[in-house]
């Protein structure tokens, strides 16, 4: 029988006798090279200006500030910033991945922390903030990633998914055949949609699908195997910020625009779709200020020492800051309990803004590194009373390794 045939081929081969050699070379696999200082501190950042952006968006500042306000520019302005948040997140993952092998671990790693945050926040929003039972969202609690809970989490997952496959690909390229696919990505799912802002054009979510996510990893990837630091960090930072500021002011000369007697034309008014054209993840603005910001930290020298010691231990904790404070079942009481919008219009909005964004960033960090000492103390008793040995998922996950694309020279 079919199921009789794939026991077998499961028992005999896919999960077969893993050693603990094997699994210690999966893992060096999947670390890849050593951290690097600089693109950990560009990690934090970008957990930052996500934080931020939520706190500007669900925290209802955006909404509250009076348009035409030195207010109203400034929170727009901080915004647009931010923006960039999401694709230089992706940027380092394309930098890295893209010379680092698949590992089912590292799949298994992100779901577990995911469906911990998932589960946990859903019970507390029962239990603590008395949210009434609905099926369908503890459905999504208990399978976050594919009911798209988080919907970055499910783009990213499918993003690294694929990228082994987008890896092989990309070691038959020349740097000019490389150049040539990052262009035709461009023009297809960033030029094309910005300037016919009224086509559907390849639709696909506004930047927000696995599409717009394996472009970003390409990118990183053409950035890892060609560019060359030249070490001029501040340069490229005010490079960065202007690009960043024309994200902002797009959408102030689009408003300008459509006070005009040429707002009356029907098709100019998808250009203030959402936040405005550019305020989106695929933007053109909003893709060259990430590509700028990306390229200044690769040119940022850290040196050895406490600094960078803290930096290395902080960065591992910012996704954990992602899954806390966005959670659907807990984002409303956390923005209404810190009710960010009391901030608009007053003298202190931006350091008032900065300092909310680095609390929020931080209190989460700090529950972050609760949980992963409490999650890792089993195994640290383990070490110290026993010898280690690979636990039955990481036996699993190594053989599924090897026998789907170690065997496959993936």
């Amino acid at each position: 029988m079919k199921c009789a045939g794939q026991y077998d081929m499961i028992k005999n081969n896919a999960f077969k006798p893993i050693g603990k050699g094997q699994i210690m070379e999966t893992q060096k696999r999947e670390a890849g090279k050593e951290r690097q200082a600089n693109l950990e501190l560009l990690r934090i950042f970008s957990m930052l200006m996500i934080v931020m952006m939520h706190l500007l968006n669900h925290g209802k500042i955006l909404e509250t500030t009076a348009r035409g306000s030195i207010s109203y520019y400034l929170v727009w302005i901080l915004f647009g910033i931010s923006f960039v948040s999401i694709s230089t997140y992706i940027l380092i993952s394309g930098y890295f991945l893209c010379e680092t092998s698949f590992s089912f671990r590292r799949i298994l790693k992100l779901e577990g922390q995911v469906w911990f945050y998932s589960v946990a926040l859903y019970l507390a929003s029962l239990l603590l903030l008395r949210q009434p039972f609905d099926m369908s969202s503890l459905i999504a609690a208990v399978f976050p990633v594919l009911s798209c809970e988080y919907w970055f989490v499910t783009m990213y997952v499918g993003m690294i998914v694929l990228s082994p496959f987008l890896n092989k690909l990309l070691t038959g390229l020349t740097q000019r055949q490389f150049r040539l696919l990052l262009v035709i990505l461009f023009v297809l799912f960033s030029l094309w949609p910005n300037v016919f802002f009224f086509s559907p054009a390849l639709n696909f979510g506004g930047g927000s699908g696995v599409v717009w996510f394996t472009t970003v990893y390409l990118s990183g990837a053409y950035l890892k195997r060609f560019y060359r630091p030249d070490g001029q960090f501040g340069r490229h930072l005010l490079h960065f910020f202007g690009a960043a500021l024309l994200i902002p002011v797009s959408r102030f000369l689009i408003e300008l625009l459509l006070s005009t007697p040429l707002g009356k034309i029907g098709f100019l008014q998808d250009l203030m779709w959402g936040y405005s054209i550019f305020y989106e993840y695929n933007s053109v603005l909003v893709f060259a200020a990430a590509i700028l910001l990306f390229i200044a930290f690769l040119n940022l020298q850290i040196k050895p020492g406490r600094l960078q010691r803290m930096i290395l231990a902080a960065a591992p904790l910012s996704f954990g800051v992602y899954l806390l404070h966005d959670n659907p079942n807990v984002r409303g009481f956390v923005w209404e309990t810190l009710n960010p919008s009391r901030l608009a219009g007053a003298w202190y909005l931006v350091p008032g803004v900065l300092l909310l964004a680095a609390a929020v960033f931080a209190v989460c960090a700090l529950t972050e590194w609760l949980r992963k000492m409490i999650a890792s103390l089993p195994a640290r008793l383990r070490k110290k009373n026993t010898v280690s040995r690979p636990g039955f998922s990481e036996r699993a996950c190594a053989a599924l390794d090897e026998k789907l694309f170690r065997q496959n020279e993936m």
